[in-house]
């Protein structure tokens, strides 16, 4: 009966801790996409690479912590993680063909982000597959 509390406990713990990890992320996206295309638009500023560095850090703790919850067996709300690529690459796609027709260039902190969160992405779903493959495999046993 205590592992079932404390399981439970844990659990709920752990929610609450992606959640507000989801939400923090989220407003530091906001901030950071703001900036992003004040620094597309307006030359003279620049959205710091200890800016950018700080986001990636925190979308790793973001991801770390989701993928150990799934590998073990512990539930999580679903939150759509692809949401962070999806604002990255429009984002940067529409950049990109604004900057063909002006003068107007994309910073390079801004490319290295939208690859890093397209990497991040990518590891993510890899480690989502292992996951799968390697329960899927001790089912059958």
């Amino acid at each position: 009966m205590d592992n079932q509390i404390i399981a439970k406990r844990y659990k709920i713990e752990l929610s609450s801790v992606k959640d507000l990890l989801f939400k923090f992320l989220l407003g530091w996206t906001t901030v950071l996409l703001v900036f992003s295309w004040l620094d597309f638009f307006i030359p003279r500023l620049a959205v710091s690479e200890a800016m950018v560095t700080s986001y990636l850090i925190l979308l790793g703790v973001y991801i770390v912590h989701k993928e150990s919850s799934r590998w073990t067996g512990v539930k999580l709300n679903i939150r759509p993680g692809e949401l962070f690529v999806y604002v990255w690459w429009i984002s940067l796609l529409a950049m990109l063909i604004i900057s063909f027709f002006t003068n107007l260039e994309v910073s390079s902190p801004i490319r290295f982000l939208a690859y890093e969160v397209l990497g991040a992405f990518l590891l993510s779903e890899l480690s989502k597959s292992v996951n799968a493959y390697r329960r899927a495999g001790s089912k059958e046993e």
